[in-house]
């Protein structure tokens, strides 16, 4: 025989505030990781944009000279 579960008896144990807060949080702690994950794939394409660039000046300058 399945178990079943009183929805109202549940509710009642329940608190709902602390859940949202709980809820809250959670999606506080996404968003945060995937800032930070964005931020680091944005600074590392900076990084390898001005390495390109640097390389592209002394290439230049090497050739000019």
């Amino acid at each position: 025989m399945p178990v079943t579960v009183d929805l109202e008896k549940l509710k009642a144990t329940c608190d709902a505030s602390k859940f949202r807060s709980f809820e809250r949080e959670l999606e506080q702690a996404v968003d945060r990781e995937a800032h930070e994950r964005r931020r680091k794939a944005d600074e590392t394409k900076r990084a390898k944009e001005k390495r390109a660039r640097k390389k592209r000046q002394k290439a230049s300058a090497q050739a000019s000279a």
